[in-house]
This record gives structure tokens, sequence and C-alpha cells, in this order.
């Protein structure tokens, strides 16, 4: 199971939803399931297109978490057992253009 570590701007995307109880636990069942299976299919796991380390995973139709994964297997492929580190929650379209 990947240990989950947000970054600060995580933290700071999570204080903007406080107030939406609905949404909160929307996240909070995404971060359970990357913690406990990152391969749930729930999470409709995908590579960022525009950056070679970032990953997003579905909050609900609207919303992606981006994480990067911060172990590498020796072919390249992110070792899923590792750390992962959580960069953002924002919506569809601003977390593909900036996922960090």
């Amino acid at each position: 199971m990947p240990e989950l570590m947000p970054n600060k701007k995580f933290i700071n995307d999570l204080e903007k939803f406080k107030k939406n109880p609905t949404l909160i636990k929307k996240i909070a069942k995404c971060l359970k399931f990357l913690e406990t299976n990152p391969f749930h299919p729930g999470l409709n796991i995908e590579r960022i297109a525009n950056d070679p380390t970032a990953w997003s995973a579905r909050v609900d139709i609207k919303y992606r978490i981006s994480f990067e994964p911060s172990a590498w297997r020796e072919n390249g492929a992110p070792d899923w057992t590792g750390p992962l580190r959580l960069l953002r929650i924002l919506d569809h379209d601003d977390l593909y253009k900036s996922p960090h």
C-alpha cells in the first residue's frame, strides 16, 4: 500500500473545499482507494500527457487529483507500492493544464 504525501498546493486546494461536505466525502473516498488499491477501476487513473511524471485520479465527473509516484522501477514504470506525492485537486481542464 502506498503512503500518500500531500504537498502544500494539495492542502491549499483541499482547504477550498471544506465547505462542500459532499465533495470532501468524494475526495476522501478517492484517497482511500489510492492508498489501498491504486488500480481500483473507480479511480480511472491516467497519465497526464503534458507532464512526464504526473498522473490523475477521478474524484467525480468534474474534479480530479493529480499525483506522482516517488519510486520508479528499472523498466521506467511507476512503483505503485512506493509513496505517492499528492499534487493538486482541480477541475479536469485546469488540472490537465497545470498538474503541479
